[in-house]
């Protein structure tokens, strides 16, 4: 389907307002409509599908793939799936890493953005601004690259902060080493030796031990 309508976009005629570049984004894979199998009264599949338009899409979106829908296929294939057009459907806008892959304000309803339900969509990451040729000073490229500068930048002051931070910490638990070994050397230096045991200089001579009373010799 996608490749379809980028030959049928090419072949606009001249006249067409869509022709115009700047339409040319919203012709990308994340940002068709779903298709559904289409089955008869019997639950049986009649070989078509049905497409479900995103009721996320604006006015001009809408008018643009309509535009290109009704263009002629400069290459038609020789064998191509029939679709029917179906109601809008409540679907959801695509994340996408590529900035080629994600809409832009332009082809989002600001009505539907504007509900509580849907205001986690308006974020870069989803939707972008519409760029140059549509008004905007800058291109979504030219944003995305400073926002990814701004984030690179901060990651590195974070980065140097916690760096400055270890050698803070261990700045500090150094000293605090030190200075516990000082302390422990005062702590020795102001201690008392212990005693230490002295020689006798007495000459005095032991005395000999007393007389046994007379009562314990006998008489004879």
């Amino acid at each position: 389907k996608l490749e379809v309508r980028i030959r049928k976009y090419e072949n606009l005629p001249k006249e067409s307002e869509f022709r115009d570049e700047k339409y040319r984004a919203a012709l990308t894979e994340s940002l068709m409509s779903q298709d559904e199998d289409e089955v008869n009264e019997q639950g049986q599949k009649t070989g078509r599908f049905i497409s479900h338009a995103g009721t996320y899409r604006s006015g001009v979106m809408s008018r643009f793939l309509a535009a290109v829908d009704e263009a002629v296929d400069p290459q038609p294939p020789p064998c191509f799936t029939a679709r029917v057009k179906g109601d809008p459907k409540e679907l959801p806008i695509l994340a996408a890493k590529k900035i080629e892959n994600r809409a832009c304000r332009w082809m989002v309803s600001a009505e539907w953005l504007a509900k509580e339900e849907n205001k986690k969509y308006d974020s870069p990451s989803y939707i972008l601004d519409n760029g140059r040729a549509w008004g905007d000073p800058k291109d979504p490229e030219e944003m995305v690259a400073g926002q990814k500068r701004v984030k690179e930048r901060k990651r590195l002051i974070a980065s140097k902060k916690r760096v400055k931070i270890e050698e803070m910490e261990a700045k500090k638990k150094e000293n605090g080493t030190k200075k516990g070994k000082g302390k422990s050397k005062i702590q020795e230096s102001i201690m008392p030796a212990p005693a230490q045991p002295v020689a006798s200089t007495s000459t005095a001579r032991e005395l000999p031990p007393a007389a046994e009373s007379d009562d314990e010799f006998s008489d004879y």
